[in-house]
Formats: C-alpha cells, sequence, structure tokens
C-alpha cells in the first residue's frame, strides 16, 4: 500500500507552521514536502521552523532547486548544494529533491549529482549518514525526442548512485503515466520510491491552469473541463500507483476541511491519509491557505 505526502504552501515560517499545524491536526504522521520557489527562499530556516513545530526531520523532504539557487560560478552552485545537504545530513533530513528548475542551464540537477559522486569527502558527510536524493521525472512529453533525452537523462542520474526516489511531474494523460511507471520499474533498482504528483482539483485550480498553464505540464482538455472529469482521472492516476507500488505527493494545498473531504474520496486507498481529525480544527485557515 502506498504512501501520501503533502507539498507545503506558506510565504513565511509563521505561515510555514500553520499549514504544518493544518496538515498534522488531520494526518498527524503527515510527510510533507517543502518546495523551493524563489532565489530568496530560507530552506534551512523552514527546516528549523519543522523542527520547532515537533515535526520528525525523517517526514520532512526539502526541495533544492539549481535555477533558485544558481550563480555565474557554476562550482559555487555546487558549494552551495554540498553545505545545505551536509546541514540537512546533520538535521537529521534523509532527502532533498533536486529539481533543475525551468529553462536550460549547464549546472543542472544531472551536472550537479556528476560532481557529488567525485567528492569523497562529502559522501562522508552525507550518503553515509542516510541521505540521499530525490529526482523529477517527466512521462509527459509530447514529441518523442523530448521523451527519449527525459529518460536518458533518468538513466543516468540512477547511475550516480545517489538516488533514492522518483517523483513524477503533473500531468493528466493516464497512458502516459502507465507507460512512465513501468519504464521507470524498469530501470530503477527495487529500492528506489516512485512518487506521482497530483492535485485535489477545485474550480480555481482549474480556471488558473487555463489562464495561465505551468511550464512542462501539459493538461489535456478533457482534465481542465470540470472538477468531476479531473477527479474521474486522478482516480485512474491513484490507480495506477496501487498497481505499480508508487506513492503519491499531493502538489495542490490541502488546508480546509472542504480540501480533505474532496481528498479522501481520492486518496483513501493509501494509508497515510486520515479523515480529519475534528471538523472544528483550530487552524486560522485564511492564513495558511495561499
Amino acid at each position: 500500500m502506498g504512501t501520501v505526502r503533502y507539498e507545503l504552501f506558506f510565504k513565511s515560517q509563521h505561515e510555514l507552521k500553520l499549514a504544518l499545524a493544518s496538515t498534522r491536526a488531520r494526518a498527524p504522521l503527515a510527510r510533507v514536502n517543502l518546495p523551493n520557489k524563489d532565489k530568496s527562499d530560507d530552506l534551512i530556516g523552514w527546516l528549523d521552523a519543522c523542527a520547532e513545530a515537533g515535526c520528525e526531520p525523517g517526514l520532512v523532504t526539502p526541495h533544492f532547486s539549481m535555477k533558485n539557487n544558481s550563480s555565474r560560478d557554476a562550482e559555487a552552485t555546487v558549494r552551495a548544494l554540498k553545505s545545505f545537504s551536509v546541514t540537512c545530513a546533520n538535521k537529521g533530513v534523509k532527502e532533498i529533491l533536486l529539481v533543475t528548475g525551468s529553462g536550460k542551464r549547464k549546472m543542472d540537477s544531472l551536472e550537479a549529482l556528476r560532481r557529488l559522486k567525485m567528492d569523497r569527502g562529502w559522501k562522508r558527510e552525507t550518503i553515509e549518514r542516510g541521505l540521499k536524493f530525490g529526482v523529477a521525472y517527466n512521462p509527459y512529453f509530447q514529441e518523442a525526442g523530448e521523451l527519449e533525452e527525459e529518460n536518458d537523462r533518468l538513466a543516468k542520474k540512477l547511475g550516480t548512485e545517489l538516488v533514492r526516489s522518483v517523483w513524477f511531474q503533473i500531468g493528466s494523460e493516464v497512458d502516459a503515466l502507465d507507460r512512465g511507471l513501468a519504464r521507470v520499474r524498469e530501470m530503477a533498482p527495487d529500492d528506489i520510491e516512485l512518487f506521482c504528483s497530483v492535485w485535489i482539483p477545485t474550480k480555481q485550480l482549474l480556471a488558473r491552469m487555463k489562464f495561465r498553464p505551468w511550464k512542462g505540464v501539459f493538461l489535456s482538455d478533457e482534465y481542465l473541463s470540470s472538477v468531476e472529469k479531473a477527479e474521474k482521472i486522478t482516480r485512474e492516476q491513484i490507480q495506477l500507483c496501487t498497481k505499480y507500488g508508487a506513492n503519491v505527493l499531493v502538489e495542490s494545498p490541502v488546508t480546509k476541511d472542504a480540501d480533505w473531504t474532496s481528498g479522501q474520496r481520492l486518496l483513501s486507498s493509501f494509508e497515510a491519509f486520515e479523515e480529519p481529525v475534528s471538523k472544528k480544527v483550530k487552524i486560522d485557515e485564511k492564513s495558511s491557505s495561499l
């Protein structure tokens, strides 16, 4: 049986604690992800905030964006990643989700892993203490050449032996996800975890994706047509997660009771999803839902 993780939405340490409290009130053992969406993000401060809130470090997966931590000096970018990963290991964090970010760059996640692999001193401080990386994978590319490149890059990332998990980009083509899960299960070692990103669809979210779609996210007209259609597709994707022994990452805010009610319909087959402990959770949802 798979597990569910929740990406938290916040703009400050205070909002992070509110979002974490809201999630843990419904799912006390919830595993959470901390996205890195801006150059000014205080990644270490966020980990400290989670610890102060009583969240076990092993339940927290921080993201590290090569784009948002880039420097004109490629070596400086790698040094920043090394420093962050050593700090994470010292704090008991077991995994960092390493992403390149939009656009192509010389110092991307693959090149960073290649350079880290050659650093024995860094490995002693991190890998030998149980820290490894998650890497992103997009099975929804519509051009054969782009998908072939994505598969080749994933194989090379796995070849560094620094990878613990593969995180699938969000998308709506069920057959593409099926093929992608089968392919990664075939190429990856048995101990590699897989995570499929989904949303708990809402009218507001679908309208936002219609108006301003995210780069690299492929959503069909059917998915965007209604919450009902989007939920149907999401259920089919969750069934594939069960088929391939993959886990789920919820990439949309799940803070209000209505969010959890919708989520329960979609995710009740996963062991980490729990019903709200109370319909009156004492959380300032206006502040924690962004």
